[in-house]
């Protein structure tokens, strides 16, 4: 959310939109976990791929 636009309500008013599923976060494709390995590196150690300290 943007509070320099003004977003937060508008935004938080969708939120029963948004999926929620618990593994929305997982691979679903088999190559998938593949690319976002090469994309953002090992996922961490609950297997979210984070992209952190990669550059």
């Amino acid at each position: 959310m943007t509070p320099e636009a003004r977003t937060d309500a508008t935004e938080a008013s969708h939120m029963d939109r948004v999926d929620v599923n618990p593994g929305v976060d997982r691979a679903t494709e088999p190559d998938e976990e593949q690319v976002l390995r090469e994309l953002y590196g090992e996922p961490d150690q609950n297997g979210i791929f984070r992209g952190e300290g990669s550059a």
